[in-house]
């Protein structure tokens, strides 16, 4: 609608191997993945190559939004450090989605991008807002950067990106 706007659909999966080069040419990421892997792998990449990431999430009638500005605060690794072990926590498909959840975190998604291209406002970084649909409010949670962060800290050990599909079935 907007002849200014230029969408670039990527239709490869991401890997440890390519997803550097698929984002080196981006301002910004945004992150609405539906899998661990692929949610760690772009936090990563993101750090790596110092790019503001927006991540959102959903899963039954929550969800939560933070927007990571590296070098500029925490990371999505300060705030869960690792992803969790694979079945520990049930996939939107096992789980079920409210139907208007993906609209409503897709909304402050792309409010956070507006907020950062037009450098207006306080972005999401070092915060973590949850949103509880049942409940119809919203709380927000400091997330304080991790000095000890494998890939955000002072001394990160994280040093190339992982493979994680040896470990999960998909990434």
């Amino acid at each position: 609608m907007n002849p200014d706007v230029n969408v670039i659909p990527v239709k490869e999966r991401l890997t440890n191997t390519n997803i550097l080069d698929l984002m080196k040419n981006y301002d910004i990421v945004v992150d609405g993945t539906d899998n661990f892997p692929t949610r760690y792998l772009i936090n990563d990449a993101c750090v790596m190559l110092k790019k503001p990431l927006v991540s959102g999430a959903i899963l039954r009638f929550e969800g939560q939004i933070t927007t990571i500005l590296p070098g500029d605060g925490p990371c999505y690794r300060c705030l869960f450090e690792s992803p969790p072990p694979p079945g520990l926590v049930p996939s939107c498909q096992e789980a079920g989605v409210l139907g208007v959840l993906p609209g409503v975190i897709g909304a402050l998604q792309a409010t956070e991008v507006l907020k950062i291209i037009l450098g207006k406002g306080k972005p999401l970084n070092g915060e973590l807002l949850i949103y509880d649909a049942l409940g119809t409010n919203f709380r927000k949670v400091r997330v304080p950067k991790n000095p000890d962060c494998a890939i955000c800290g002072a001394n990160p050990t994280i040093t190339k990106l992982a493979d994680y599909s040896q470990e999960y079935c998909t990434l």
